[in-house]
Order: C-alpha cells, then structure tokens, then sequence
C-alpha cells in the first residue's frame, strides 16, 4: 500500500478523517520535537510545543491555502509555538536532557558524548535566529526556499545568516577539534 502524500493527507484532514491527522503526526512528530528541542534547548518546552503544533494544525488547517507549502507551514508553527513559549517562560534556553548513548567501546561513547556536548552547547549559545536557520538547514534538511518561508525572511537573509552561523561555530569549535 502507498502511502499517501502531505496534499492527500490534509484534504482528508479538512474532511474531519481523525486517520489523516494520525498519519500526519506520526509522519512529523519527531521532526518537529527534533526542531522544537534544538531551538528551544529545553525537553519540556519542546514537548509542549510539539503538542501545541498539532493542536494548531489540526485547528487552523482550513487557513493552508496552498497544501504544497504544507511541510512549512508546519514548520513555521512550530517555531512560534517555540517562540510563545520562550517568551512566556522566559527560558534561558538551557538543556537538561539526559539521553544514555549505548557502544561497544565506552571509551568512544564517552568522547563522542562529549562532541556532542560540545557542539550542542555552541549551537545553543548561538543567537536564536542564527541557531534557528542552522537546525532547519542542517538538522531537518530544509531547502533555503522552505526556511525563508518558516522565517519569514528572504532566501538571501537565510544564506547569510547561515554562513555567519557556521563561520561562528568554526571559531568557537576550533579549539575543541584540532583534526
């Protein structure tokens, strides 16, 4: 059986079908908390704000004009679902998520832990819009075009934004990885 596409999907939605918000959910929940998380560097706040994402989308779905920019508009609610919470929480963007990471070797799952550590913090300390641009490019694998949408921005305000993000990380990481 094919599954169906993201149009297919949201006009069953439309039609009040509970099986194609499931299907939706299940297609991006963990895109979406994978964004929200990296943003907010906070478990909590990007759990809530998952969920408030597809509480949105399912309440606001008649308001897509163009179910082909689906995938963004997506996207784009969550970011502010992100945003509305920062700011009502006033979150200093910390992250307090503790993953246990299995290999053979605990020597290497320790150094890649603290890569991971390392780079993490970086990116969290980066400035919300550069942070912002950097996971939707690198993280959820988004086009300039579908990140100009979410943001608001133009797709050359992305390209820069990304640049001075990444040029930022080199400089910060280059201590920590002289390879």
């Amino acid at each position: 059986m094919n599954a169906q596409s993201d149009e297919q999907l949201v006009d069953d939605l439309r039609l009040g079908l509970g099986s194609a918000f499931a299907s939706l959910y299940e297609r991006y929940k963990q895109g979406i908390y994978s964004f929200c998380l990296k943003l907010s560097a906070d478990r909590f706040l990007a759990e809530d704000a998952t969920h408030d994402t597809f509480i949105k989308m399912q309440q606001n779905i008649h308001t897509l004009n163009d179910v082909s920019v689906f995938r963004s508009w997506l996207y784009t609610i969550a970011r502010n679902q992100v945003y509305k919470l920062l700011h009502k929480n006033k979150s200093n963007g910390r992250l307090t998520d503790d993953l246990v990471w299995s290999d053979d070797n605990p020597d290497i799952a320790l150094e890649a832990s603290e890569e991971r550590e390392i780079i993490a913090q970086c990116i969290s300390a980066l400035k919300p819009e550069y942070r912002e641009v950097l996971t939707l490019r690198e993280y959820e694998q988004l086009s300039y075009t579908e990140i100009a949408n979410i943001t608001g921005n133009s797709e050359s305000s992305v390209k820069s934004r990304l640049f001075k993000a990444r040029q930022a990380l080199a400089v910060k990481l280059k201590p920590f990885f002289k390879r």
